[in-house]
């Protein structure tokens, strides 16, 4: 008996190890793939992207000389292709959000909230790139997509700058007594079944914001506008092209479609997140109490927030060192092309 308590008193120690040894081997994957892991798939993926842009003008370039409905079509399949595709490949974004979620936790609905939220902003910040830098200052699109690399490196250091901010909120955590880490645990566990405005409006009205939930909505905001804020480099081309044949609108509506698409492989993964952190919370407190459960989420937010803190000064450090030159327009245009045959003399369609 004495050696089977003795074995019982054990497994909350291992579920420890086990737990930190699963968060630690999922952020060291996700800064790997966040970095641009797997050097030749990652190159594999830039050759097909490049593809896609050609696509992307060529379908533009079709709808602007034949504006069908089966023009149409192509156009904004191709763009929804093209979102569904570019979300899949590497990124520090989705290594943020899942590192996030998967480490801080939350409901089914706000994972969704936040993908579709930061896929839109992607979108709109293209938008608002292309009006304020071509239409306002006269560049071509070569220069605004020089310009991504500035806006990437906002973004790196909005990024790290989250990832401080949720380290120094676990350590808040870990310091208070041991019975606040139980209460924590216990209402974490039910923003995972209801969501809070929801549950509040039900039982009689709302008079004040709770601070937790204020400060977790602000730390959501900020994970959406740090991923966010780094335009998509195949919106920005698009709408260049879009603007050069008279077609703004129709490329801010391809936009918008190609954000949708990868809004919805992006929830994929933030569902998948939240799912995962789900089946491991029960697992740990089926074997252990939730006081135990609490210090190890704290523990498991100080983990993600470290892992988000050095992905995004990894990638500054990596952005200042070897800044970008926009490969994607440094190849030369395809011959014969109806982009080639729209362009103005002297030049391909995106200025060079």
């Amino acid at each position: 008996m004495r050696v089977m308590a003795r074995g019982i008193a054990k497994v909350p120690g291992r579920t420890w190890l086990l737990g930190l040894g699963l968060l630690a081997l999922v952020a060291l994957t996700l800064l790997f793939l966040g970095r641009g892991g797997l050097q030749g798939l990652s190159l594999q993926l830039l050759a097909w992207q490049r593809d896609f842009h050609r696509a992307l003008t060529l379908a533009i370039t079709e709808f602007s000389g034949t504006p069908s409905p089966g023009a149409w079509a192509g156009l904004l399949g191709i763009s929804f292709g093209y979102g569904v595709f570019h979300a899949a490949g590497p990124g520090h974004g989705k290594a943020v959000l899942t590192t996030y979620l998967l480490s801080q936790g939350g409901a089914v609905r706000r994972a969704l909230g936040l993908s579709f939220a930061a896929s839109l902003l992607q979108g709109l910040v293209a938008i608002g790139l292309v009006v304020v830098l071509v239409h306002g200052l006269g560049w071509v699109t070569r220069q605004a997509m020089g310009s991504v690399a500035w806006v990437e490196q906002a973004s790196f250091l909005m990024v790290a700058l989250l990832g401080a901010w949720l380290c120094l909120r676990a350590v808040r955590q870990l310091r208070r007594p041991a019975g606040s880490h139980e209460h924590h645990a216990a209402h974490h566990d039910h923003d995972h079944d209801h969501d809070h405005a929801h549950d509040h409006a039900c039982c009689g009205g709302q008079h004040h914001v709770d601070p937790h939930q204020a400060a977790d909505w602000r730390t959501a905001l900020a994970t959406v506008v740090a991923i966010g804020i780094r335009p998509c480099s195949g919106g920005v081309l698009l709408l260049g092209a879009a603007t050069l044949l008279g077609q703004f609108v129709v490329g801010v509506a391809a936009v918008m479609v190609m954000a949708l698409g990868t809004a919805l492989t992006v929830s994929g993964l933030a569902l998948a997140s939240v799912l995962a952190r789900g089946w491991a919370e029960r697992q740990l407190a089926r074997q252990s109490g939730m006081l135990r459960v609490g210090r190890l989420l704290s523990w498991a937010a100080l983990g993600g927030g470290l892992a988000i803190m050095t992905l995004g000064i990894s990638l500054a450090i990596t952005g200042v060192s070897q800044p970008s030159s926009a490969p994607l327009l440094g190849e030369p245009p395809v011959r014969d092309s109806p982009a080639e045959r729209a362009s103005p003399p002297g030049g391909h369609p995106f200025g060079g």
